[in-house]
């Protein structure tokens, strides 16, 4: 992940961003969903809803396409994906 432009992901918040195995998640990750369909991981960094912020809760929204806006996925948890693909 690109902190320097995208943010950095609190401490405390780092233990949200691995999947069901422990395998670390960042923004624009391959997963295949609780649904069983691949998406990618979007993070709302400089919101609060995202891993930058204190008042973020864990939740990620997986978009169909890594380029989709955060707020167009579906809302899930580090324990509910599997990684599929590193972001590039």
């Amino acid at each position: 992940m690109d902190t320097t432009r995208l943010g950095p992901v609190l401490p405390v918040n780092e233990k949200f961003l691995r999947d069901a195995f422990g395998a670390p998640l960042r923004d624009g990750s391959c997963v295949l969903d609780a649904d069983q369909q691949v998406g990618y991981v979007r993070l709302e960094f400089g919101t609060r809803r995202g891993p930058d912020s204190l008042y973020w809760d864990g939740w990620f929204s997986v978009t169909s396409t890594r380029d989709a806006h955060p707020l167009s996925g579906k809302v899930m948890r580090g324990s509910m994906v599997h990684l599929i693909g590193r972001a590039s």
